[in-house]
C-alpha cells in the first residue's frame, strides 16, 4: 500500500513574509507559504485573504489567544474584522473592532469605523434561501443592474463588487419607507473623496432565488453621484456582502445573469481572487509578469495606477504622453496627474483583453491605488462572452 505524506520545505524569511503582508501581495504571500513550515499568523491571514471563514476564524482566534496583546494578535483582529464584514456577520466584526481599540484606543481608522460596525452589530445579513437562478439583466451606461425586490417592492440596482457594502440615495430609502440612522463615519471612494455615510436595514430583499434577511445600505444624498441622473427605482448599488451571498456568478455582456450554481474551480492553491479587506483582488498578466488589480464591476473604465507605473518605466517613456485624468466615485470627481498610453493588452481570467487607451495614474488616488496596478472594471470584463465570478472556489474566468 503507497504512502501518502506531506513534505513541509524551508519557509520564506520572516522578513520577507512580513513585507509581502504589509504591501498586500497575497498571491505571493500564498506561494512563500504553502507546504512550508511558515510562521502559522501568515498562513491564518492567506486563508482570510482568500475568504475561508471557519479555517480563518479557527486559526485566526489561536493566534490571538496564544499571545493577546502581540502585534499579530493585532492584526488578527483586524483581519477577522475585515473577514466578518464582507460576508455580512456585522455582530463579530463590530467584537473584533472594539478588541483592536482595547489595544489601541488612538487609532483614528479604527475610531471612524466605529459607529458604522456598532450601527450594524444587531442585523447580521442571513441568507433565508438560495436556489439557483438566471435573471435578465440590463448593461447601461457600462453598469450592469440586476432586478430585484427589497421589501416587497421592485427595484434594479447596480451590481458593484467594487462597493464594501450596499448603498442607496434618500429618496430610495424613503421610497421603500426604511429607517435610517446616523452614524459619524468618514467612507473614502475610487476616487479618492470622502463623505459621511448614513445607514439603513432592509430586512427582506429577493434577488431571483435568493432570499436575504437584513441587508445593510448606506444611504447618500440624492445628489452624490451615480444617484443623480438616475429615475426612482434604480438608486441603488448592491455591494459584496450580498455578492458573497450568491457565491457563483455568471453573465453575458447580452443579458443574462445567473447565480448559484455549483463551483466548477475547488484548487485554492491556483484560485486568482483574494480580498483585501472588503474588495476583491485578481491576479492580471501583463508582459509575462504577474500584477494584483482591484476587481470593480461598478467601475465603467479600467484604470491603471502608480504601481504598474513603477513596474513599467521604460513603457510610460517610450509611448506616453503626460495628461491629467478625471476619476469619478459616489463621494464625487478628483483629477490626478497620469500618462496616457496608445494601448495595453492585460490577461485577465485567462482572456486577452485590450485597453484602448490606458490611463496611468503616477500619484495615489486611494488607499488601494498604493498597491494594486490597476481597477479591472466592466470594460475589460465585458470584451468576454462569458464572465464568471466564483467567490466559492475564489476564481475569476473569462471565456
Amino acid at each position: 500500500m503507497p504512502l501518502i505524506s506531506t513534505c513541509f520545505g524551508q519557509a520564506a524569511p520572516a522578513s520577507q513574509l512580513q513585507a509581502l503582508y504589509e504591501s498586500h501581495q497575497w498571491f505571493s504571500l500564498r506561494k512563500a507559504t504553502e507546504h512550508t513550515k511558515a510562521p502559522f499568523f501568515y498562513r491564518s491571514a492567506v486563508e482570510a485573504a482568500f475568504n475561508r471563514i471557519g479555517p480563518a476564524q479557527k486559526h485566526l482566534d489561536a493566534v490571538i489567544q496564544a499571545a493577546p496583546h502581540s502585534p499579530d494578535a493585532y492584526k488578527a483582529h483586524e483581519l477577522l474584522a475585515s473577514l466578518y464584514f464582507r460576508n455580512g456577520l456585522y455582530s463579530k466584526a463590530f467584537t473584533q473592532i472594539d478588541a483592536m481599540l482595547a489595544e489601541k484606543p488612538a487609532e483614528e481608522d479604527v475610531k471612524n469605523m466605529r459607529p458604522l460596525f456598532s450601527a450594524l452589530s444587531q442585523s447580521n445579513q442571513i441568507v433565508l434561501r438560495k436556489k439557483a437562478s438566471t435573471l435578465q439583466m440590463r448593461m447601461e451606461d457600462g453598469n450592469l443592474y440586476l432586478p430585484l425586490a427589497v421589501v416587497g417592492k421592485e427595484a434594479n440596482y447596480v451590481f458593484d463588487s467594487g462597493a464594501n457594502f450596499s448603498i442607496m440615495s434618500e429618496s430610495e430609502a424613503k421610497r421603500l419607507s426604511l429607517m435610517v440612522r446616523n452614524v459619524d463615519t468618514q467612507l473614502g471612494d475610487s476616487s479618492g473623496a470622502h463623505l459621511g455615510v448614513r445607514v439603513a436595514v432592509a430586512k427582506d430583499v429577493t434577488i431571483g432565488g435568493l432570499h436575504l434577511k437584513n441587508v445593510a445600505f448606506g444611504v447618500l444624498p440624492d445628489t452624490q453621484e451615480p444617484f443623480a441622473e438616475l429615475p426612482e427605482g434604480k438608486r441603488g448599488i448592491l455591494g459584496i456582502p450580498v455578492l458573497l451571498a450568491m457565491q457563483t456568478l455568471r453573465w453575458e455582456p447580452n443579458g443574462t445573469f445567473a447565480f448559484g450554481f455549483n463551483p466548477r474551480h475547488t484548487d485554492l492553491s491556483t484560485s486568482n481572487l483574494s480580498f483585501e479587506e472588503s474588495f476583491p483582488v485578481t491576479q492580471v498578466f501583463f508582459q509575462g509578469k504577474s500584477l494584483d488589480f482591484t476587481l470593480d464591476t461598478g467601475a465603467t473604465h479600467t484604470v491603471l495606477s502608480p504601481p504598474f507605473a513603477m513596474e513599467f518605466p521604460a513603457l510610460l517613456k517610450s509611448s506616453g504622453q503626460k495628461e491629467s485624468h478625471k476619476l469619478t466615485g459616489v463621494g464625487g470627481s478628483s483629477s490626478y496627474d497620469s500618462v496616457l498610453l496608445p494601448s495595453v493588452t492585460l490577461q485577465v481570467g485567462g482572456h486577452n483583453v485590450s485597453l484602448e487607451p490606458a490611463h496611468v495614474l503616477v500619484k495615489q488616488s486611494s488607499d488601494t491605488s498604493s498597491w494594486a496596478a490597476g481597477n479591472l472594471g466592466m470594460d475589460l470584463l465585458n470584451q468576454a462572452h462569458v464572465i464568471t465570478l466564483d467567490f466559492h472556489g475564489m476564481m475569476l474566468s473569462l471565456e
